[in-house]
């Protein structure tokens, strides 16, 4: 009996590459075919038709009563001048003698941060919802006068 000194042939287990690029090509085309290209969108300047008679007077059931914050930091509600530590006790008021009453937030842009919290801590206080108040933030010379 005889050694066998030859090193053995070790058997190298196979990758089979070419279905492996099978796959890569079928995903390639799947990421292309379902990959949504966003569109640049153009900006215009337009400028819209403006009227008189439609959609200028709201019903008054739909009419919101307005918390205002002039570019000066005053707080008016509904016209009237309050301060920010009298308004929840105003909104109270206002709550108790019409339930049904919406308001809207109108307020300058250059309004501070602080202000506005303290308008809303009022809403807080009074019992309304700040989702229900929409805010409406604005320059001064664009806003209207009421």
């Amino acid at each position: 009996m005889s050694m066998n000194l030859r090193p053995r042939k070790r058997h190298v287990p196979m990758i089979p590459i070419v279905s492996l690029i099978d796959i890569m090509v079928i995903l390639l085309i799947f990421f292309i075919a379902t990959t949504t290209f966003r569109r640049q969108k153009a900006h215009l300047q337009i400028a819209l038709p403006e009227t008189k008679g439609i959609g200028g007077v709201a019903a008054a059931s739909d009419r919101r009563i307005a918390i205002t914050i002039t570019k000066d930091q005053q707080i008016l509600l509904d016209g009237n001048n309050e301060s920010a530590d009298t308004l929840a006790g105003a909104l109270k008021k206002l709550k108790a003698a019409k339930p049904a009453a919406k308001l809207e937030l109108e307020a300058d842009t250059n309004t501070a941060l602080g202000v506005l919290v303290k308008v809303w801590d009022a809403l807080r206080a009074a019992g309304y919802s700040i989702n229900d108040v929409p805010a409406r933030i604005q320059k001064a010379a664009e806003s209207s006068g009421r």
